[in-house]
């Protein structure tokens, strides 16, 4: 057996009546169908993979056991299993004796085997619904987002078991990984903290070495090399230090610097032998939180951050793990398009070291509820709550090297739900935010800000004036855009849910053949919907259109579903680009704004800003232009004009000329002013728009003296190497009558990927249509007579062949092919 052990991926998986088998042995006689399964995974992704189950088709994966089973090899007779996670309650054999139960999805186990030349591991997964049949005290309130109340009794997640908007595939199974790993490891860690004091790195580290006692140790960070402790032990020998790095180079968020990480080596010489372990890479941060006056306000490295980004949930929900490559394509799109956080819900599941890594990596920001929400926990029950201490002591281990982890939540709309239900609020508290996670936090991985609950703070806990809020103002309650100005919203870690309506390719690929969407079941079936409401998001997002474009969406539905579908993207863009921008001003009292939710779990118009394909939406351009580390935001102050708020976020002062151009109706310019503006580091600089020319044009058509002379208001920032943003405004409104068309044109240049897009009237909402591609900029506006170049990323590495360009407000649509000149 190799040091880093054998990992056991090739199993079989068997699904029995719920309390039919007992143990192995039992199974000889049963009438097991037994297929292939791939470790880590689930029942439902087993079942998937051999076709036998597909996201859409109902099945109750609780109701039944689930057995797996795997044989493998040894040469040597004493070692470790190592089960990384087990759903939910389940029995462990090896070689038909019972070496574990557990009840708790979330911990990890080693228990040390004796094994012999060939050996079988078996695993059943019981019921979990027959096991919550037993009698236990009731809940002292409800929820809608999960059927089983009890559920509250068993560690697991609520992933797979809220059917208003994912697939009904409950985790069932070795989810994370199972491993035979050598019992006698030579040197193994229990902890690595890193942290920035005073400009310097510090790093404390504790390890076990076992065999013989070792004449030193020794941590090297970044080649240099510092003495640790060795205190001889019985069981192991502890090997531990505190050692100081001079002048580091700090781990900032990609979008305020660069997340510079350290390498990381540890050591101990034997009888004159030095064997040494590579650990994952360290960044040196500090973090701050302040909650002066209700805020709650994140600083790294004494900078303040608005923290931007989405709500998280694993990329393959049915799985509860991927690839490190597709891991990688999902963060890097939301690094990509200007986000620096992401949040991991309380309702899915903790992420593993590969998360972690490539967060570190690209500079991203974690916010990490722990797997609790909605439901009241029994923290009286003494195993109960040392089961759950247990987790969240694993958990936070396993977040100790990684600088991306700045927020470490309690869970998720725990106290919202018992408020919701008229609970009292002494009652209705987070126990397990307020009562287990500040002290865990503090002694484990200190420095860490945290948060009770998601949502917290104010009167009620989602009233949204006081520290952490789920913001649904501009969204599901239908409020207009003003009200993200109004509200007065400090930290929403939930934000701008809509059934954002996906590519053309992911839509004709949901459908049958004939079927449109707002028609087809299929399509209303993943609708995302709140349990026991009259309405879905679907409807949420028609009260947009209907608001934003004067026309009855039903109408328009019924008579041209793809126009029905186009409107709903822009909707989104202008919802989401206006309330993003408004809390990213300094002028708005908003610290933070994470939108729900980053990707969806399955296709369809679901809240995911990309889709479950990978392929990006409306809404995730229109988060990219507010979320810019270097943006041009425009504010409507009415009587008071046009402003442009510069941001720059970077670490060095951004000169650069800001340049105003007026059209009018018919694509003429009649107006046209400069301005040189410097930006500080991280800093903010407003224009008054309207005070860039020599007379009043009414920009915001405000006063409405006669016919309005500008149709178009186009802002932009432009350094020396060109265009750094643009941002465009609308004094009418965004109303448009369609065109036949506005002269718009699409071409490739040969040797090029690129997509050059020009028009001669102005385009609204330009959208590139092009099958598994995705433009690094997508579904904007584009200034009459201006051309824009647009790079074109596969999604699958092969080389694009053709699509369309087209704009909101024109019937004609540009036929494009790659590298086959204009069309």
């Amino acid at each position: 057996m190799a040091a880093e052990g054998l990992l056991l991926t090739e199993w079989e998986v068997a699904c029995l009546p719920a309390g039919s088998c007992d143990n192995p042995e039992a199974l000889n006689t049963a009438a097991a169908d037994w297929v292939r399964a791939t470790v880590p995974g689930t029942a439902a992704s087993a079942w998937r993979d051999v076709g036998r189950w597909a996201p859409g088709v109902v099945h109750d994966f609780d109701d039944d056991d689930w057995w797996f089973r795997t044989s493998f090899g040894s040469t040597d007779p004493d070692a470790m299993l190592c089960l990384d996670g087990l759903a939910t309650v389940v029995d462990v054999w090896l070689n038909g004796s019972l070496v574990l139960q557990s009840d708790n999805m979330f911990t990890a186990h080693e228990v040390p085997v004796r094994l012999t030349d060939q050996n079988d591991v078996v695993i059943a997964c019981r019921s979990v619904r027959r096991h919550l049949q037993a009698r236990r005290p009731r809940g002292r309130w409800k929820t809608r987002l999960i059927e089983m109340q009890q559920l509250r009794w068993v560690r697991t997640s609520f992933s797979g078991r809220m059917p208003g908007w994912q697939p009904t595939c409950a985790p069932v199974g070795p989810w994370r990984p199972v491993r035979v790993m050598p019992f006698a490891r030579s040197l193994s860690v229990t902890s690595i903290q890193a942290r920035l004091v005073d400009g310097d790195g510090v790093v404390d580290l504790v390890a076990t070495a076992k065999g013989p006692l070792p004449e030193s140790a020794w941590i090297e960070i970044d080649g240099s090399r510092f003495a640790l402790e060795i205190t001889p032990g019985s069981e192991g020998h502890r090997v531990a230090g505190s050692v100081t790095v001079s002048g580091v180079r700090p781990w900032f968020p990609a979008t305020h610097g660069e997340p510079v990480r350290s390498a990381v080596r540890v050591g101990v010489v034997s009888d004159g032998v030095e064997s040494a372990i590579d650990l994952p890479p360290v960044g040196f941060r500090s973090v701050v939180l302040d909650e002066t006056d209700g805020a709650f306000r994140l600083s790294i490295n004494g900078l303040p951050i608005f923290c931007r980004g989405a709500c998280w949930i694993p990329t393959d929900i049915v799985r509860l793990s991927d690839s490190p490559d597709r891991l990688r394509v999902a963060l890097s799109q939301l690094a990509d398009a200007g986000a620096n956080m992401v949040r991991v819900l309380g309702i899915s599941v903790y992420e593993h070291s590969q998360f972690f890594e490539q967060c570190d990596e690209l500079g991203i920001m974690v916010w990490h509820d722990l797997m609790f929400a909605n439901l009241d926990q029994p923290l009286d029950d003494d195993l109960f709550r040392a089961s759950v201490v247990e987790e969240i002591e694993q958990f936070l281990r396993s977040c100790q090297a990684h600088p991306s982890v700045v927020v470490v939540g309690g869970g998720s709309e725990v106290e919202q739900q018992a408020a919701m239900m008229g609970v009292d609020p002494a009652i209705g508290r987070n126990r397990v935010g307020r009562e287990l996670l500040p002290g865990l936090l503090d002694s484990m991985l200190p420095g860490v800000a945290s948060a009770p609950c998601s949502p917290s703070g104010g009167i009620f806990p989602f009233h949204v004036g006081v520290g952490v809020s789920h913001y649904y103002g501009v969204g599901a309650y239908l409020r207009p855009l003003s009200d993200a100005r109004l509200a007065g919203v400090r930290f929403t870690t939930e934000c701008l849910a809509f059934a954002n309506v996906p590519c053309r390719q992911t839509v004709d690929e949901l459908l049958a053949d004939g079927d449109r969407p707002g028609h087809s079941p299929g399509w209303k079936a993943r609708v995302p919907r709140d349990r026991g409401a009259g309405w879905d998001f679907e409807d949420v997002r028609d009260h947009y259109v209907e608001a934003f474009f004067d026309v009855n969406a039903r109408d328009v539905r019924s008579v041209d579903p793809d126009r029905y579908l186009d409107l709903g993207r822009a909707a989104v863009c202008i919802a989401i680009e206006a309330t993003l921008g408004e809390f990213r001003s300094r002028r708005s009292t908003c610290d933070g704004a994470l939108v729900f939710t980053a990707r969806d779990p399955w296709a369809g118009p679901g809240w995911g800003i990309v889709d479950a394909l990978g392929r990006p939406k409306s809404a995730y351009w229109a988060a990219g232009r507010a979320w810019k580390p270097q943006a041009v935001l425009l504010r409507d102050e009415g009587l008071d004009g046009l402003f442009a708020v510069l941001i720059n976020d970077r670490p060095h002062a951004l000169d650069a000329t800001l340049r105003a151009r007026l059209f009018d109706d018919a694509g003429l310019v009649v107006g046209d002013a400069d301005v040189p503006v410097a930006v500080l580091p991280r800093g903010e600089f407003v224009v008054s728009v309207d005070g860039m020319f020599d007379h009043f044009r009414d920009l915001t058509r405000a006063y409405r003296f006669g016919p309005a002379a500008v149709d178009v208001v186009e802002v932009s920032l432009v350094g020396e190497a060109g265009e750094i943003d643009v941002a465009h405004h609308l004094p009418g409104g965004h109303r448009r009558d369609r065109r036949a068309d506005v002269g718009l044109r699409a071409w490739t240049e040969p040797g090029t990927s690129a997509v050059h897009v020009a028009t001669e009237g102005f385009a609204q909402f330009v959208s590139i249509d092009i099958d598994d591609a995705a433009p690094v900029e997508n579904w904007f506006h584009l200034s009459p007579g201006q051309e824009r170049v647009v790079s074109v990323t596969s999604l699958t590495g092969a080389p694009w062949q053709g699509g369309d360009v087209r704009a909101l407000n024109a019937v004609a649509v540009r036929s494009i092919r790659a590298a086959e000149g204009e069309s």
